[in-house]
This record gives C-alpha cells, sequence and structure tokens, in this order.
C-alpha cells in the first residue's frame, strides 16, 4: 500500500478534478455502525442547512476507504474530504503534496488554543494545519453489562487480577466473561489497554512515545504479553475475525460481561435502545483510571483546482469544527469534541468521566497507534499481536523480544 501510494502521489504534480455541483461536498469516510452512521448524519444536515449538498461516500473499514480515495486522487477526481487516520499517516499524504493547507481558516476559527497539543502535533506538518480532528475518542474503555454483573453479585473490576478472580465465576454461571473479536483492530484495543494497566504509563510511553527498545522487549513488557495470554480462555470460540460491532452486540444481548473499546461503543448502544446505568455500565479498562488512550478522527482535503470544490471545502472544515457542532456529533459518536472549549453539560456520564480523566493533562494523555507509528510500524506490531493470541503455545518472552526489535527499527 505504502509503495503504491508513493507511485500515485509521484505521479500528480498538480491535482484536479471532474465536474462539481457548486458546493457539492463528496466525502468519504468509514463509519457503517449504527451510531457511526447517526453521528455523520449530524455532519450532512448541517452542511445542507449552511446551504451545501453532501454526498455521502461510506467505506466499510479504513483500508476501503484509503483505497478507494487514493484511486481516485490517481484518476483526477479527488473527493472533496476524506477521513483518515491521524498521526504520520497524514503526515505521509502532506509530505506529498496531496493536502490543502488549512491554516487561514484555523486561524479564523481560533482552532489551535482550543486543542489538546498532542493533537495539534499531528495535525500539522511543516508548520501548516493539514487536517481537521472531530473527536477525541478513548480506546481504553470498559463496557459491561449491567445484567450480568447485578445477576452474580459483583462489581465491574478495577484491575486485572480482579478480573481473572471473577472471570472463572462469570464463565460459570453461562457467560462469556470477555468479548473479543481477534482482528487488528480489536487486538490493538485490547493489547494497549493492558500495556496501560499491567506495564503501566511510564513503560507505555518508554514504547509508545520514546520508541525505547529495551523497555519493548523487557521483563514489564513480558507481564504484559503474559497477561494477554491469559485472556484467551476466557473468550468464545466465535471469537476471530468477529468485527467489532458484532463483537459488541454480545455485551448489548447479555451474552458477554465487558468488552475492551472505545467510546464509539456507546453510539451502538443507542442505537440498539439500551440505557447507560440500566443496560450497560462504562469505566475505563482495568488500571486505566488515569489513563486516556487518545484515537482520534480526522478529515484531510485532497488539493483542488476548482473554486466550487474550494468553496465547499471551508465550508465543511468550518462546520467540522463548530465547537455545537462538534457536541452532536459526539453525542452520537460517543466520543467527547475535539474542542475543549466546547460544551460536554449536556453529554453522558461516561463523556464526563473521560473529560475527568482527560482534564489531567498531559501526563493521562497516551498515543494510539496511529499517533504513536508509521504505518508499516503498526502493521508489524499488529501482526505479532494477532499471531500471538492466535497461538496458545507463544512465548511471552519471544513475543516482547520481538516486539523489541520491531521497535528497534521503526522508521517513526
Amino acid at each position: 500500500m505504502q509503495k503504491r501510494a508513493a507511485v500515485i502521489f509521484g505521479l500528480l504534480a498538480t491535482l484536479a478534478a471532474g465536474p462539481a455541483s457548486a458546493q457539492k461536498a463528496d466525502v468519504m469516510h468509514w463509519w457503517t455502525s449504527g451510531g457511526e452512521s447517526r453521528a455523520v448524519a449530524v455532519f450532512a444536515k448541517e452542511y445542507e442547512a449552511r446551504g451545501g449538498t453532501w454526498v455521502d461516500d461510506a467505506s466499510v473499514g479504513p483500508q476501503a476507504e484509503h483505497a478507494a480515495a487514493l484511486n481516485r486522487i490517481a484518476g483526477g477526481n479527488p473527493p472533496t474530504a476524506m477521513q483518515w487516520n491521524i498521526g504520520v499517516a497524514v503526515r505521509q499524504l502532506a509530505e506529498q503534496g496531496v493536502l490543502a493547507p488549512l491554516d487561514d481558516l484555523a486561524k479564523k476559527g481560533n482552532w489551535l488554543p482550543n486543542l489538546p497539543a498532542l493533537l495539534i502535533k499531528n495535525m500539522s506538518y511543516d508548520g501548516q494545519v493539514i487536517a481537521v480532528p472531530v473527536d477525541l475518542h478513548g480506546a481504553n474503555w470498559m463496557f459491561t453489562s449491567t445484567k450480568i454483573f447485578d445477576e452474580l453479585k459483583m462489581p465491574p473490576p478495577n484491575t486485572w487480577d480482579e478480573f481473572f478472580a471473577m472471570a472463572p465465576k462469570i464463565k460459570a454461571a453461562g457467560y462469556i466473561p470477555l468479548a473479543y473479536g481477534a482482528n487488528a483492530q480489536q487486538v490493538d484495543w485490547l493489547f494497549e489497554a493492558l500495556l496501560a494497566g499491567v506495564g503501566g504509563k511510564d513503560l507505555y510511553r518508554k514504547v509508545w512515545v520514546d520508541h525505547d527498545a529495551k523497555a519493548a522487549g523487557g521483563t514489564d513488557m513480558v507481564r504484559v504479553f503474559d497477561m494477554m495470554g491469559q485472556l484467551r480462555q476466557y473468550v468464545d470460540a466465535g471469537s476471530p475475525n468477529r468485527k467489532w460491532n458484532d463483537t459488541l452486540a454480545l455485551v448489548e444481548t447479555n451474552k458477554a460481561a465487558l468488552m475492551i473499546v472505545g467510546d464509539w461503543a456507546k453510539g451502538d448502544f443507542a442505537a440498539a435502545g439500551k440505557k447507560l446505568g440500566t443496560d450497560y455500565g462504562c469505566q475505563m479498562a482495568p488500571g486505566n483510571q488515569d489513563a486516556y488512550v487518545m484515537t482520534v478522527d480526522v478529515f484531510v482535503f485532497p488539493k483542488n483546482s476548482l473554486a466550487d470544490q474550494q468553496a465547499a471545502q471551508d465550508k465543511l472544515a468550518q462546520l467540522m469544527m463548530d465547537p455545537a457542532v462538534q457536541t452532536r456529533f459526539n453525542a452520537f459518536k460517543g466520543a467527547l469534541p475535539a474542542r475543549l472549549d466546547a460544551n460536554i453539560a449536556d453529554l453522558d456520564a461516561c463523556a464526563q468521566l473521560g473529560q475527568k480523566v482527560m482534564a489531567g493533562g498531559a501526563a493521562n494523555q497516551l498515543p494510539n497507534f496511529a499517533l504513536a507509528f508509521s504505518p508499516d510500524t503498526q502493521g508489524q506490531i499488529e501482526d505479532l499481536l494477532v499471531n500471538f493470541w492466535a497461538n496458545a503455545a507463544a512465548s511471552p518472552a519471544d513475543a516482547a523480544r520481538q516486539l523489541g526489535t520491531i521497535i528497534a527499527s521503526a522508521g517513526q
């Protein structure tokens, strides 16, 4: 994918576009689950309320969306806007000269003074703002079945040791202790929650921020892999390659006690008619009470020579960064608004908890995979984690050594 993108971008000295209607925004994204669809509809309705026409172009998953977007750019028909992964992947697009700079809009809208520093760093390239962050997710949440924990008269676990103490009881009662879909996406969420909750924030930062290969292959990391391996016995047989929203449905339908997933899960609970506090609960993952693994959705805007499309991009970027619109969007998306000046008083108790953790400042704010590594390095780590999970005989010590080797050669 990286080589293909480089070839495409190398051929594109100037991006052109096909015919477009005035103020028509062709928006590519991968939000297709119930909660995600309701959230993106907020942007669509607001765009049309401001006089534009929204053309929805949704793909199933980021890889499909990225491939489709690159093909359109190569064909001279770039979308108005496209969802992308904040961090290294966005900066790689900017390096190729593909993205329209947004500095003027950022200054006019007072964006930067109202965003966390980690976001500013990762939505900028060569001193230019090149992306619009629309949410501030935490990937390290734990969502629980209220029915199961009430029935078993147990509180949800605050530590992984507590989970392992109660998991046999949950299993004996006929429930799945841990809802988990064994794929790269869900192993990311689980491993990061384990890294912060078992290894601790210092180890997390050494590996994910400092790219310390020695720490990645050390004894503390071996403990993280060992804990991960012990979790295999507490998932169901249908786990391999199950999509995250299908995995979450096990908690929604009271078949599984809990899932480690980002706060976007709230949107799917709402779409399923489930109520916070009555049907499900939320708290930070075990051992993660003072850690927020930041996952941020951004939109980027390919350069376009058509004045109509440039105007559509400006309109779209401005509404996406409107704090009131971000609040309405995230009421369905399940995240906090990316803008810190947005009013979240009417958002749910999970959002209020997330805001408290975030308020701890940089010490509590941890980068996710996309913020920490290049796509190539992320892919190597994901392959390691997926293979480790799939092999019950895999050695935690060997896995840690392999991770150390990957980190040592990381390009970012």
